[in-house]
């Protein structure tokens, strides 16, 4: 009897990269690099228009010798990806050395493609991505009932949305009886649609509102993102959201702050964020290095554009030390002003004078 194989496909590489690291970098591979590179902008970048000046700059670097004396893989990932955000203006533009990752693909992708060599093998996948994700609560790092019964919501990363919708559920769940609502995005780096838009779904009742379109540039086609009909628990109305953001707060969470604050149902507090709109796609340039590209750009309904490079602009403008601070103070003063009764009234003011005390 033939002893079948067990594959581990990893989906997520995050060993060190001085695992990978290899003898310097040859010439050759740099020269395959580049014009992998300009290949994958001119196919796939989501600005036909600028497609032509940008691998042109991109030449020019390279005919300068400005990666001659580059001769570490990870370095020249990183000077590559500057190099692109420079030229570009856009802070997804990222380079990356990925070997073992990008042996993955190729042999997920291998094994798809052959069904006898997939029948031959037993394979067991470890999804790392969901794993991870799964030990760091699906990005949901803190939530808790603050004084005056304001819940508070912390979320770093949106995962991909069949993984955390349980989550989300019982997050909302746990909040549902507050009366104010601070969610802070401050380190929340972006992450995977239709996440965001479940979440915002909470803030608006059952009929389907239009929350976001985008163009997709390698497929041509523009697509769009609607509130959820049916959710996994009670929805959060007539209540106020306050949203903290701030230099760190990148990509898809930059998308629901400023869905959220266009639609008036959030006031945003914080710092204004980084600006990057676009969608991406992570691309192998050779067997080696990968590249993310942007692919993508939204519209939404309300302003007719997104936020790339100006980021989304808060309403209340403050440090990030004083973010939360200034989110409870405006909680409570909304929460005084439409209290009726001088016993809650008085509550909530002693619950400011504590926030309010050095």
């Amino acid at each position: 009897m033939t002893r079948s194989k067990k594959i581990f496909t990893l989906l997520l590489i995050l060993l060190p990269a001085s695992i990978f690291s290899q003898k310097s970098l040859q010439k050759e591979e740099k020269d395959a690099v580049i014009e992998g590179i300009k290949a994958l902008i001119h196919d796939n970048y989501v600005f036909i228009d600028r497609v032509a000046s940008v691998n042109k700059a991109l030449d020019k670097l390279h005919e300068t010798g400005k990666y001659d004396d580059v001769m570490d893989f990870q370095n020249f990932a990183k000077v590559l990806s500057e190099d692109l955000v420079a030229i570009t203006k856009d802070k997804h533009f990222k380079v990356q050395y990925s070997p073992e990752l990008l042996k993955s693909r190729r042999e997920r992708a291998r094994r798809q493609e052959d069904p006898q060599d997939a029948e031959e093998e037993e394979e067991e996948v470890i999804d790392w991505n969901e794993w991870y994700a799964r030990q760091d609560n699906f990005g949901f790092t803190k939530v808790e009932i603050l004084n005056g019964n304001i819940g508070y919501m912390k979320m770093n990363f949106w995962q991909p949305f069949s993984w955390v919708k349980s989550t989300i559920d019982a997050t909302m769940g746990f909040l549902t009886n507050t009366d104010a609502l601070i969610i802070d995005l401050r380190e929340n780096q972006g992450g995977y649609s239709p996440t965001d838009t479940y979440l915002g779904s909470y803030f608006f009742d059952a009929q389907p509102k239009l929350w976001m379109s985008s163009y997709n540039r390698p497929s041509g086609e523009t697509s769009s993102d609607s509130t959820f009909q049916e959710l996994g628990g009670t929805r959060y109305l007539d209540k106020p959201v306050y949203i903290l953001v701030g230099e760190q707060t990148f990509s898809l969470a930059e998308s629901f702050a400023y869905s959220m604050k266009h639609f008036g149902r959030a006031t945003i507090i914080g710092q204004t964020t980084p600006g990057a709109a676009h969608g991406i796609n992570f691309l192998a340039a050779n067997d080696n290095f990968g590249v993310q590209v942007p692919v993508q750009y939204n519209i939404h309904p309300v302003t007719k554009t997104d936020w790339e490079g100006t980021g989304v602009r808060p309403d209340i403008n403050t440090s990030p030390n004083e973010a939360l601070k200034i989110a409870q103070l405006q909680a409570l003063d909304k929460l005084i002003g439409n209290s009726k009764h001088e016993r809650i009234i008085e509550r909530y003011q002693k619950f400011k004078k504590e926030i309010e005390q050095p």
